[in-house]
C-alpha cells in the first residue's frame, strides 16, 4: 500500500493540470509539446495520481475525458464530476473516501476503482447500471452481506474485487455475492465457474424467488407508468390532459359524495345515485368523440406548419442562392485582382514580356498558364479602365484646359468598355491577344505620362472597393426582400393557424357545455330521487340498511339537500375550470407559437444583415491591405 508523506495538502493548478494531461509517446521531449499544444477540453485521459488531493476540483476545463486518475490522494468526497459524460475509466483507489457518490452523470462508466478508501455500502450508482463491467471495492469496510444486493442492478458487471472487507471472512460471503450477481465472470480476481454460480442460487434460491417476484412487479410498475406517461404526454401535446380523468377527480375529490356514498345504495333500496353510472357513460362518450376532435386538430396545425415551412424555405433556399452566388463572384473577383497585381508587379520587376514568362514553364503547363494570362489582364484591364474614367471625370470637373487629354482618355475608357463588355481576351485558337491588342486595351500612345499618373495597386483598390460596395447593396437587397415576403408568410400562416386553434376552442365550449348539460340531467335526477329517499328514511323503509353514519345525514332534511345541491356545485366547479384550463392553455399555445416565429424572423434577419456587413468590412479591410488604404477623397465620394 502506498502511504502518502505528511505534508500539506494540495490543490490543482494550471500546472498540475497541464502536467496532468496523458499523451502517447516515447519521447518526453514530444510529450512536452504535445501537452502545450492541446487544449485541456481536447484531452481524453488525465492523471492526478499522487498529488495530495483533499478535493476534486479544477476539472471543468476537462470536458471530453474518458479516463481519470485520482488515485494515492487524500480525497474525502466524490464531487465535480457532473460534466464528465464521456467518462469511461475512473480510478479513486487510495482515498478517504466514505460514500460512494457524484456519479449521477455518469452514464458511460465502464470501470470503478474504489479500492482501499472507508467505503460501508454500495450505493450510487444508479446511473451505471447497464454500462458498468469492472468494480474494484477491495480494502474497504463492507462488514453485511445485504450491502451486496444493488449488485443485482448491475447488469453487465463482469469483474468485481472485495478482498479485504470485513465481510469477506464469512463462509457465504461468496455464494451470496454470486446469488446477486447476473453474469459474473471474476470474482476477487478468480474465474466464477458456472458450478459455483448454480450452486449459490440454489442456496438462496427461495431469497432470489422473492426478489424476482418484487423485480417483476417494479417492471410491470415501470412499464406502467411508461405507458401512461406516453399517453399523458400525447394528451398534454394534444391538449386534452386530464379530461378523460375529469369524471373520477369530479367524485374523488368532492367532500360531499363522501357523505353521500355512505347512505344506502341501489341495492340496498336507495335511489340517490342511481343515474350516476348512465352519466358516466355519456360523459365518457363525450369524452371519447372530444379527443378525436381535438387529435385531428392537432394534425391540421402539424401539417399547416410543415406546408408552410417548405414554402417559406423554399423561397429563402432560392434568395440564399442569389447571394451566395454573389458573394462567391465578389471574393473570386477579388482573389484573381490580387493575384494579377502580384504577378503585373514580378512581370515587371523581371523585365519579361508574356512570351519570355510562357516559354519558362514546362510544357505540360504551359497552356494553364497562358489561362491564368488571359484571367489575369482580363482583371487588370477592368482595373486601369476604371482608373482611366475616373481620372477623365476628375479632369472634367477640376480643370476646362487639358481638351486633348480628355479627348483620349474618353477614348480608352470607350475601348476598354468594349473589350471589357466582350469578355475574351482569346482569338479563336485559344491564343493570348497580340500586343497591339493589348496595347490597345491598356496603352493609349502616350503610355508612359499615362502609367505614371495611374497607379495600379490604387485602381485596383478604387474598382475592387465599388464591387464590394455594390455587392454589399444587393445582398441588403436580397435579405430585405426576404425580410418582406418572411413576414407575409408569417401573417398568412398566423392567419391559418389561428383559425384551427379557434375551431380547436370551440370545440372545447362545446365540450364542457354538454358535460354540463349532463351534469344539470344528473343533479335533476339525483334531487327527486333524495326527495324519494327522505320519504323512505321517514317512514322507516331505510331502517335496516342505514348505519349510523347515514341516519345522521338523512335526519337533517336540509343538511341533506344541501350536500346534494353542493354535490352538483362542486361538479359544475370542476368542468368550469378544466374548460377555463384547456381554452388558455389554447390561446397560450398560439400566442407561443407567432411569438416564437416572430423573434426568429427578428433575429434571422439581423445575423443575416451583420453577416453582410462583416463581409462587407472584412473585405475592405483586405483591400486596404494590399491596395493601399483609401484615399479621404474617395472617402466621401463612395458615401
Amino acid at each position: 500500500m502506498t502511504v502518502l508523506e505528511d505534508t500539506e495538502l494540495n490543490v490543482v493548478d494550471d500546472r498540475m493540470a497541464l502536467l496532468a494531461i496523458q499523451i502517447s509517446s516515447l519521447d518526453e521531449q514530444s510529450v512536452e509539446q504535445k501537452r502545450r499544444a492541446m487544449e485541456f477540453a481536447a484531452a481524453t485521459s488525465v492523471s492526478f495520481s499522487y498529488k495530495n488531493l483533499a478535493r476534486v476540483d479544477y476539472l471543468a476545463p476537462f470536458r471530453d475525458l474518458t479516463k481519470l486518475q485520482l488515485d494515492n490522494n487524500s480525497i474525502t468526497t466524490i464531487e465535480g464530476l457532473d460534466h464528465l459524460t464521456q467518462l469511461k475509466w475512473l480510478d479513486l483507489s487510495f482515498n478517504q473516501l466514505e460514500k460512494i457518490e457524484g456519479l449521477q452523470a455518469l452514464t458511460k462508466l465502464e470501470d470503478l476503482s474504489l479500492y482501499h478508501n472507508k467505503i460501508t455500502t454500495i450505493e450510487g450508482l444508479e446511473a451505471c447500471t447497464g454500462t458498468l463491467v469492472s468494480l474494484s471495492l477491495g480494502e474497504n469496510d463492507i462488514s453485511e452481506l445485504g450491502k451486496f444486493d444493488p449488485l443485482r442492478k448491475l447488469t453487465q458487471l463482469r469483474l468485481a474485487n472485495f478482498v479485504g472487507n470485513p465481510v469477506t471472512s464469512e463462509e457465504d460471503y461468496a455464494p451470496y455475492v454470486l446469488s446477486r450477481t447476473v453474469d459474473l465472470k471474476y470474482l476477487d480476481h478468480r474465474l466464477v465457474r458456472q458450478a459455483a454460480i448454480d450452486k449459490a442460487r440454489d442456496q438462496y434460491a427461495d431469497e432470489l424467488a422473492e426478489i424476482e417476484a418484487k423485480e417483476e412487479e417494479q417492471r410491470q410498475t415501470k412499464q406502467k407508468q411508461k405507458i401512461q406517461k406516453q399517453k399523458d404526454d400525447k394528451a398534454k401535446e394534444m391538449n386534452v390532459l386530464g379530461v378523460s380523468d375529469l369524471f373520477d377527480d369530479m367524485l374523488s375529490k368532492d367532500p360531499e359524495f363522501e357523505k353521500l356514498r355512505k347512505l344506502p345504495s341501489e341495492k340496498e333500496g336507495g335511489v340517490l345515485t342511481k343515474g350516476l353510472p348512465l352519466f358516466r357513460e355519456a360523459f365518457e362518450h363525450l369524452v371519447e368523440e372530444f379527443q378525436k376532435q381535438l387529435e385531428k386538430q392537432f394534425e391540421l396545425k402539424k401539417l399547416e406548419t410543415k406546408e408552410w415551412r417548405e414554402v417559406l424555405d423554399s423561397a429563402l433556399h432560392e434568395k440564399n442562392t442569389q447571394a451566395k452566388l454573389l458573394v462567391k463572384k465578389l471574393l473570386t473577383e477579388k482573389k484573381h485582382a490580387f493575384r494579377a497585381l502580384e504577378l503585373d508587379e514580378e512581370r515587371n520587376g523581371q523585365g519579361l514580356d508574356q512570351d519570355q514568362q510562357i516559354g519558362a514553364e514546362p510544357a505540360n503547363i504551359k497552356a494553364e498558364n497562358v489561362e491564368n494570362l488571359k484571367r489575369i489582364k482580363q482583371v487588370l484591364r477592368e482595373a486601369k479602365n476604371a482608373a482611366r474614367s475616373e481620372r477623365l471625370r476628375d479632369l472634367r470637373s477640376v480643370t476646362d484646359e487639358g481638351d486633348d487629354e480628355v479627348e483620349q482618355l474618353d477614348s480608352e475608357s470607350d475601348d476598354s468598355d468594349l473589350d471589357s463588355d466582350d469578355g475574351d481576351l482569346d482569338d479563336d485558337n485559344g491564343n493570348s491577344d497580340d500586343d497591339s491588342q493589348h496595347g490597345k486595351s491598356f496603352d493609349d500612345g502616350n503610355s508612359d505620362s499615362d502609367e505614371s499618373e495611374i497607379d495600379v495597386f490604387e485602381s485596383t483598390g478604387r474598382w475592387l472597393r465599388k464591387r464590394n460596395l455594390k455587392t454589399k447593396e444587393k445582398l441588403l437587397a436580397i435579405e430585405l426582400h426576404c425580410a418582406d415576403f418572411t413576414s407575409e408568410l408569417i401573417f398568412e400562416y398566423d392567419r391559418n393557424y389561428s383559425d384551427i386553434c379557434d375551431k380547436s376552442r370551440q370545440l372545447i365550449v362545446n365540450l364542457f357545455t354538454e358535460m354540463r348539460a349532463n351534469e344539470d340531467v344528473y343533479f335533476a335526477e339525483m334531487s327527486e330521487n333524495a326527495t324519494v329517499m327522505l320519504e323512505q328514511f321517514s317512514t322507516g323503509k331505510l331502517d335496516e340498511v342505514c348505519d349510523e353514519d347515514a341516519n345522521v345525514v338523512l335526519q337533517d332534511k336540509d343538511t341533506f339537500m344541501n350536500a346534494v345541491r353542493a354535490h352538483h356545485d362542486f361538479h359544475v366547479n370542476a368542468i368550469d375550470q378544466r374548460e377555463d384550463q384547456l381554452g388558455t392553455e389554447e390561446k397560450r399555445r398560439l400566442e407561443k407559437v407567432m411569438a416564437d416565429l416572430k423573434t426568429w424572423e427578428r433575429e434571422r434577419n439581423r445575423s443575416r444583415v451583420n453577416e453582410i456587413i462583416t463581409l462587407w468590412e472584412r473585405t475592405a479591410t483586405q483591400i486596404d491591405e494590399f491596395c493601399g488604404e483609401e484615399d479621404d477623397d474617395d472617402e466621401e465620394e463612395a458615401q
